[in-house]
């Protein structure tokens, strides 16, 4: 087929337009993409920022919120029920709360101090450490946990019957678990709070059922505890339990990023003399304890392996003449790495 050359110059201005039209319909095109990708963008941040405001606004809601409820703690196959009356003024933050099945028990929490009653007896306990709660975290704490888990809106919801925005809490790998916890939206209180495994599933719950705010502090609580010295209330002595200063010949070497020796104690062993190491690992919401005893002829066998203690998992070894016990609501990777990396320094020990 043969074009004239006259035909082919009228059909040139044609030609040019239809190519003009096409390169301008994929500029805008590229325009509108460019502008869907950042408006996404910009949503995205938006969210993020939302979900840190909310964070920020449930931390500092323990401090001024004065309120009583009811909520239920399932863990596995057991629930319990409590009542809960928490009060925040000029003498700091105080909380009892009380049983609602199950044997009767009250637990009064202030500064670091719990007084806990049941069966008609008391103990004292000194609270060592800082709290892993994430209701109780200021906003530098959040920050150091954002390094490990990431924050995402999870919507709109309701728990005890108020409108909550939930919050994920994923972690950036595989050596902790998630969280979703749902806040309150008019003061950011957790209303409820689920710890998730490597499925997504809960393995532990904590849900209010009935939330109100105080408008004025109850007779009961208008005043601070007198707890009394908390060692001398302990009802096995002072020296129980004590902070040591350095890891007394124990060495975890290796550990997930994020987790810190954040504890370590020495205990007397029950109805003995003898006494165990007890070492915390945490990343500041996770956490792991270690515990070293001495073996004797007494012992049932060794625990040695992986184990699941109801949601929590365990692992087992024997370091010479001592039996190291790795537990924590983390997944088995998590245990196993810390257990079997533990080493004793001290000399004459097995390195």
């Amino acid at each position: 087929m043969s074009v004239s050359l006259s035909k082919l110059g009228r059909a040139r201005p044609l030609f040019f337009f239809v190519r003009w039209v096409s390169k301008a319909v994929a500029y805008l095109w590229g325009a509108v993409l460019l502008l869907v990708v950042s408006a996404s963008t910009a949503r995205a941040a938006d969210t993020a920022a939302e979900v840190r405001q909310w964070l920020d606004k449930m931390s500092h809601s323990s401090q001024k919120i004065n309120f009583e409820g009811t909520f239920v703690y399932r863990r596995g196959d057991q629930v319990t029920a409590m009542k809960i009356v928490h009060v925040a003024d000029e003498n700091g933050e105080r909380e009892k709360l009380s049983s609602l099945n199950g044997p009767v028990r009250e637990i009064i929490r202030e500064r670091g101090v719990a007084r806990i009653t049941m069966d008609k007896k008391s103990v004292v306990i000194e609270k060592r450490g800082a709290s892993r709660s994430l209701a109780s975290k200021t906003p530098e704490q959040i920050d150091q946990i954002e390094k490990f888990y990431s924050f995402s809106s999870g919507g709109e919801s309701r728990a005890a019957s108020r409108p909550v925005r939930v919050v994920n809490i994923v972690p950036r790998d595989a050596y902790r678990y998630g969280y979703r916890v749902s806040l309150d939206q008019q003061t950011g209180t957790m209303l409820q709070s689920d710890l998730l495994n490597e499925e997504g599933v809960p393995i532990e719950q904590v849900m209010f059922i009935t939330f109100d705010l105080l408008d004025k502090v109850p007779p009961t609580m208008r005043e601070p505890a007198r707890h009394g010295d908390p060692a001398s209330a302990h009802p096995d002595g002072p020296q129980v339990s004590q902070p040591l200063p350095g890891g007394e010949g124990w060495k975890v070497g290796k550990m997930p990023g994020g987790f810190i020796l954040a504890e370590h104690y020495r205990h007397q062993v029950p109805h003995s003399q003898a006494f165990m190491n007890h070492m915390v690992l945490s990343d500041g919401l996770a956490s792991v304890s270690v515990f070293i005893e001495k073996n004797n002829p007494h012992h049932a066998s060794p625990f040695v392996g992986v184990s699941r203690m109801g949601v929590a998992n365990a692992y087992g070894t024997r370091i010479n003449d001592y039996q190291v016990t790795v537990v924590g609501e983390v997944p088995v990777a998590t245990v196993e790495m810390i257990g079997k990396s533990i080493k004793h320094h001290s000399p004459g020990a097995v390195k």
